[in-house]
């Protein structure tokens, strides 16, 4: 696949023959009643998902298409009216295919300036921080802190692994990964492991985001570990071009 199907310097809407898309899912704060940030998720022209995509990408260009997907998903966000409300926007960044540390970021500043949308709303969620080198990984923390926008680490999940790199780096946020949350309504073993991750996170001044919220049950789960920032299909799916309403009550902390 080639890296440049998305430009920054594009039409907000994505070249047709590409076929790609971008949609927005909302992560909500139910305690504020209030949309904390929408996450731009890309989709492939048969559904692929943004890891999937980024998988069959020459490693080279990894980083390039980081980049362009930045800019892209800014440019989509404010096209669907984000500058009209008080949310973030939470941009992927694919850690390990930063061929230049905070070069997403960089971009996302510059095309924020021309659209926009401050570096203060931006949140860069950065998968696979795990397998980043410790001085790429600190410095990418640093040029997000310097501009003024947020950093969330993905992905630290049941093993545990990638929560000494939040100890030592201190993210703005962590979002767990969706297959502990998805099954802390059913299996023992995860809850047990989220109600150890909890208090350690917190303990760094760290807050904690949950993915993969998808029923009831896992929603009511997570709000008795206190744990009020969620995000899944329970709350409201994705949906490509728009910012959609979640569908969930205010919570009392």
């Amino acid at each position: 696949m080639e890296s440049g199907v998305i430009s920054p310097e594009a039409p907000i809407r994505p070249a047709a023959e590409s076929g790609m898309t971008m949609a927005f899912q909302p992560i909500v704060d139910v305690v504020g009643g209030r949309v904390y940030a929408y996450e731009a998720v890309l989709r492939g022209p048969n559904g692929e998902s943004a890891a999937q995509i980024f998988a069959m990408i020459e490693p080279e260009s990894r980083g390039d298409f980081d980049r362009r997907c930045a800019a892209a998903a800014i440019r989509w966000a404010m096209s669907a009216g984000l500058g009209t409300t008080t949310a973030r926007l939470c941009i992927p960044v694919h850690a390990p295919g930063t061929s230049v540390p905070g070069e997403p970021m960089i971009t996302a500043a510059r095309i924020g300036k021309q659209c926009g949308l401050i570096p203060e709303r931006m949140i860069f969620a950065l998968h696979g921080y795990q397998n980043l080198p410790g001085a790429q990984l600190a410095d990418i923390v640093h040029r997000s802190s310097r501009m003024g926008s947020l950093t969330t680490f993905v992905g630290l999940g049941q093993d545990q692994t990638g929560l000494g790199a939040c100890a030592r780096y201190v993210p703005n946020a962590v979002k767990l990964d969706e297959d502990l949350v998805g099954g802390i309504a059913s299996s023992w073993s995860r809850r047990l492991v989220l109600e150890d991750l909890t208090p350690r996170i917190r303990k760094l001044g760290i807050k904690i985001l949950a993915s993969g919220v998808n029923s009831e049950a896992v929603f009511t789960r997570l709000r008795s570990f206190g744990i009020y920032h969620v995000q899944g299909d329970h709350i409201a799916p994705p949906e490509v071009g728009a910012l959609p309403p979640p569908t969930v009550r205010r919570a009392a902390a």
